[in-house]
């Protein structure tokens, strides 16, 4: 949350579960409706040593894409 928290300023809170992804917990950043938006902001969240990596732009829209075809 962290991370995150110049964006749940703005938006709110909403992170969406996508799956396991190189040994950390990968979420996606949910923006509200009718939002303009550029890329997803993608949290990767290693639980070993607690530690919470963001990724943008097209390696978060490649993550999405390996995770979604599952």
């Amino acid at each position: 949350m962290n991370e995150a928290t110049s964006l749940i300023d703005l938006y709110g809170s909403s992170f969406k579960y996508l799956g396991e992804y190189m040994g950390t917990d990968a979420y996606c950043f949910v923006f509200p409706e009718n939002t303009v938006t550029g890329f997803p902001f993608i949290f990767l969240h290693n639980k070993k040593d607690d530690r919470t990596d963001v990724i943008t732009g097209f390696d978060a829209l490649d993550i999405i894409a390996e995770l979604i075809k599952e």
